[in-house]
């Protein structure tokens, strides 16, 4: 085991990542380990396996600092001497079946027969390599991707592509520990001593490559979640300054700039990575989001995230898909109906209210009837008691499938929070008994359109739409489905 000491920083040191490094090791803030860096020598670490001193004394020696180490890593390790085992000639009293014994023989032969036919292909399955621990960085799995990671920078310390797999492992913890504090300390100095980490192996890597565009591309990812935003758009411009033609580049810069409230340029930017592929779907999803949410052009936004998603992304369970179309969705309901506050049932003064509340429900036919149910449903909704208007209405249902007052209740409902999965559900069963109330078809083909990113279906629903006389949102729907 070995202890790790810090004792010398001089004008050469990067001191910048070295505070951070220590406010990683020592887990402490950044006030703390300048303090303690002011006083060396500095303890590290003590009782290290070899191979973490190693990795320890290779990041802060990249970091200009002076590491002592005890004791010596190139010192032969003392081997204790062992006791000699007693060999024991008995044999056994009972011997093995004949049988047992071919069959055993057998399956040691067949074994031994596939390991030499396919010798390497076992071995290449138990050796780490950079793209396994980008793999497992991809899923998720950041602790094993560590592991992996380390493993191969002990044996190949000057590896520019292990040490930009290491700072993508710190970016990631970075990230973990951010969404569980749900990003209440984004952009705060010192808050994240990972990336302070990550951008030291980064600029280690880039020491040594200096023509990998990655390098300064992830360099910029960090230095932006660490709120360094001038930092961050001088390493992206240095990433598209050696690959012009790697789109995310492009992407990176947009980012950057959006960050820094440059909308016009951010989206020159994009769409310069649109023109190096028309389908890289980073860029397709930045512009969707600057239109959508920066210009608020919407109908240009949906142009960008019709091409990015299908009907099939509709239907997986991936958050950015569901927000983007959600909020597609939200900004385009207006346009095909009434504010939703206008379909709302008008609000009752109190006494008013309770009186009819109290009389609907203490009659015995209640349960029954299920005009009764949606009468005290609306009285529910018109006093924003949504979960007991919900169920007189789902009620009233069960009592009559085609109760088409509380099914436009509901989903209206469903519309105004937001969930349209819901309300396209409580939709279509109206469609399925064939409504005429142009109120479902025309907000069916709404959702299937810019919620679903079905066209086909919206088309569909438009058609049936204006079959039944369409209403006064009539051009505008012409105009959709052209």
């Amino acid at each position: 085991m070995y202890k790790i000491t810090l004792t010398e920083l001089t004008v050469r040191s990067d001191l910048r990542a070295i505070i951070g490094a220590i406010s990683n090791v020592l887990n402490i803030d950044k006030r703390t380990a300048i303090e303690k860096a002011k006083n060396l020598p500095l303890v590290l670490a003590e009782n290290l396996p070899k191979n973490e001193a190693e990795l320890m004394v290779n990041m802060f020696e990249g970091m200009g600092a002076g590491i002592k180490v005890e004791p010596d890593l190139n010192a032969a390790p003392v081997v204790p001497e062992k006791e000699p085992r007693e060999i024991r000639t008995e044999l056994p009293k009972r011997g093995i079946p004949l049988g047992c014994l071919i069959f055993i023989m057998l399956c040691l032969g067949g074994f031994a027969a596939f390991v030499s036919l396919r010798y390497e292909w076992i071995m290449e399955q138990f050796k780490p390599s950079p793209e396994k621990a980008e793999k497992l960085l991809h899923k998720g799995d950041i602790v094993k991707a560590r592991h992996t990671i380390q493993r191969q920078l002990y044996a190949k310390p000057n590896d520019t592509d292990l040490l930009l797999l290491q700072g993508k492992y710190y970016v990631g913890a970075a990230r973990k520990k951010m969404d569980k504090q749900q990003w209440k300390t984004y952009g705060e100095a010192g808050a994240m001593p990972e990336l302070d980490s990550a951008v030291a192996f980064f600029r280690r890597a880039e020491s040594l490559n200096s023509k990998n565009s990655s390098i300064p591309r992830w360099i910029s990812v960090a230095e932006l979640m660490r709120g360094s935003v001038d930092d961050a758009e001088t390493a992206a411009r240095r990433a598209i300054s050696i690959d012009p033609q790697d789109p995310d580049n492009w992407n990176q810069l947009g980012a950057v700039l959006l960050a820094m409230e440059q909308i016009s340029q951010a989206e020159q930017v994009f769409s310069n990575a649109l023109k190096i592929n028309p389908n890289n779907a980073a860029a397709l999803k930045n512009l969707g989001i600057l239109n959508l949410y920066y210009t608020q052009d919407v109908q240009r936004a949906s142009n960008f995230i019709f091409a990015l998603y299908s009907p099939k992304d509709a239907i997986i369970k991936d958050i950015d898909s569901y927000q983007l179309r959600r909020d597609l969705a939200s900004a385009m309901i207006n346009d095909f109906n009434q504010p939703l506050e206008k379909l709302w049932p008008q609000a009752l003064p109190f006494d008013e209210y309770e009186s009819r509340r109290s009389k609907l429900a203490t009659n015995p036919r209640l349960k029954s009837d299920y005009m009764m149910l949606e009468d005290l449903g609306m009285l529910y909704m018109s006093r924003n008691e949504l979960l007991a208007a919900e169920d007189c209405f789902i009620k009233a249902i069960r009592l009559n499938s085609r109760a088409e007052s509380a099914r436009k209740m509901l989903a209206i409902m469903y519309m105004k929070e937001e969930s349209y999965d819901k309300a396209l559900k409580i939709m279509q069963a109206a469609a399925d008994n064939n409504t005429r109330d142009t109120f479902f078809w025309k907000n069916i083909g709404l959702l299937q359109k810019y919620y679903m990113i079905n066209s086909a279906e919206a088309n569909r629903a438009w058609n049936r739409y204006f079959a039944i006389g369409g209403d006064s949102y009539n051009e505008r729907v012409r105009k959709e489905r052209q």
